[in-house]
C-alpha cells in the first residue's frame, strides 16, 4: 500500500514502538527527521493514502517523549513520558488532557475513541479522557515484573480484560498474558505470546460470547499451539462453555521465530494468526484446526490492525517500512474448502458468506 521511506523516515527507525497502528487509517511514527538527528518529529500517516508532492503529512517537533499513539477516530495525539500522559488536539495544536501516573508507564493503547488503557509498572488504569482521573482495573501479576508488555485487551462486554508480556529465556521469546475478570475478581496468567478477546456467537449458541485466542510457540518446537477458550459467565440458552486446541505448524520456520499477532475476521469465524518473520496461519475459531498457512514474501511484521474499511482485511507494518494489506476472500476460501474440507461449520458459514448456502 506505502512505505513510510517514502516520507523521508529512515529505516532505523521503523520498529516497535516507534511506529503504532491503531486503526486502519491512524498510523503514528516517532522519528528523526534526514540529517538532523538533534530534533525529535511525530508524523501522522494515513496508511491509504500516497505521499503528496509539496504536502507533507501533519509532523510536530517534540522532545523526550517515549510514546505517541493517534486517536483510533478523533484527531487527538497522545503523548508519554516517565509517568506523564498528554493528548493533544491535532488541529488547534493544543493540550486537552493531563495526568501524572505514580509510577513510569510501560505500555499504553487506545481501547476506543475516549478511552486510554495505561500499563505502569504495577498497574491497570483505564482514563476516560472527559473524567478527571484514571480508574484503577488490577495489579499486574508477579509472573509479568520484568517482562516488556506489548499488548492490551478488554472484551466487548467489559468483563474481561488481557494483558500480554513477553520476554528472554536462552536467547529465545516467550510470552505470559494476565486474563482478569472483573466480576470475580479473577486473575490467571497463561502462557501465550500474541492473543485477542473478541466476541463470537459459536454455532451451537443463540447468543454471542467473549473467547480467549492465544498462540504459542515453545522454544524451537517444530509445532506451536493455538487454544480457544470461550469465557463465561455462562449465557441462559448456550450450551455448555466450549474449549478447543489445535497445533500450528513451524516446520521449516525460523528458530526464533514466534506468534506475534491474533486477528479475528468475524464474518467468516476465522482467526489470523501472523508470526514475527511473516509466517501465516488461518484457523477456524470453533475448532482451533488449522485450514491453510503460508510463510508470506516479506520481511519482520511488528504491528497489525483489523482493516474495517475492506471486508476480511488486515493492516501490518514490516521493518522495510511497507504498510501491508492482507485479505482473505471468500470465494477462494470456499473453493479452497471443497477441496481440502475443515468442519462443517466453518463450511457452512463461508458458503452462507459467498450466497451459495441451498435455499
Amino acid at each position: 500500500m506505502m512505505n513510510l521511506q517514502a516520507y523521508g523516515i529512515m529505516l532505523e527507525y521503523i520498529t516497535y514502538p516507534r511506529v503504532t497502528l491503531t486503526s486502519a487509517s491512524r498510523l503514528c511514527v516517532r522519528h528523526s527527521p534526514p540529517g538532523d538527528f538533534s530534533r525529535h518529529s511525530l508524523t501522522l500517516l494515513d496508511p491509504h493514502m500516497s505521499p503528496k508532492e509539496n504536502e507533507p503529512p501533519p509532523s510536530w517537533t517534540l522532545h523526550q517523549v517515549e510514546g505517541a499513539l493517534a486517536n483510533p477516530c478523533h484527531p487527538l495525539l497522545a503523548v508519554r513520558a516517565g509517568q506523564l500522559a498528554q493528548v493533544y488536539d491535532v488541529d488547534q495544536r493544543s493540550l486537552r488532557y493531563h495526568y501524572e501516573f505514580a509510577h513510569p508507564i510501560e505500555h499504553w493503547m487506545w481501547l476506543d475513541a475516549d478511552t486510554l488503557a495505561v500499563v505502569t509498572e504495577v498497574d491497570v488504569f483505564h482514563w476516560t479522557l472527559k473524567r478527571t482521573r484514571p480508574r484503577w482495573q488490577f495489579s499486574r501479576h508477579e509472573r509479568l515484573w520484568g517482562m516488556e508488555v506489548i499488548g492490551y485487551q478488554r472484551d466487548a462486554s467489559h468483563s474481561w480484560m488481557a494483558l500480554l508480556a513477553l520476554g528472554l529465556d536462552q536467547g529465545l521469546v516467550v510470552g505470559l498474558t494476565q486474563l482478569y475478570w472483573r466480576g470475580g475478581p479473577l486473575s490467571q496468567v497463561i502462557e501465550a505470546q500474541a492473543m485477542a478477546l473478541p466476541q463470537h456467537r459459536f454455532s451451537s449458541n443463540p447468543n454471542p460470547s467473549t473467547a480467549l485466542l492465544a498462540a504459542v510457540r515453545r522454544g524451537k518446537e517444530r509445532t506451536g499451539e493455538f487454544h480457544v477458550v470461550e469465557l463465561g459467565p455462562h449465557q441462559t440458552g448456550n450450551a455448555a462453555l466450549l474449549s478447543a486446541r489445535g497445533t500450528l505448524p513451524f516446520k521449516g520456520a525460523s528458530v526464533g521465530d514466534f506468534p506475534s499477532a491474533v486477528q479475528f475476521l468475524p464474518d467468516l469465524g476465522i482467526v489470523v494468526i501472523l508470526t514475527k518473520h511473516a509466517l501465516l496461519f488461518l484457523v477456524d475459531v470453533e475448532t482451533a484446526q488449522t485450514i491453510h498457512h503460508i510463510q508470506l514474501p516479506w520481511d519482520i511484521i511488528f504491528a497489525t490492525v483489523r482493516d474495517d474499511n475492506r471486508p476480511h482485511s488486515l493492516l501490518g507494518v514490516c521493518r522495510s517500512g511497507k504498510v501491508l494489506s492482507i485479505s482473505v476472500c471468500p470465494y477462494a476460501l470456499c473453493q479452497y474448502l471443497s477441496h481440502h474440507p475443515a468442519s462443517l461449520c466453518l463450511s457452512q458459514r463461508v458458503l452462507q458468506l459467498v450466497g451459495k448456502t441451498p435455499r
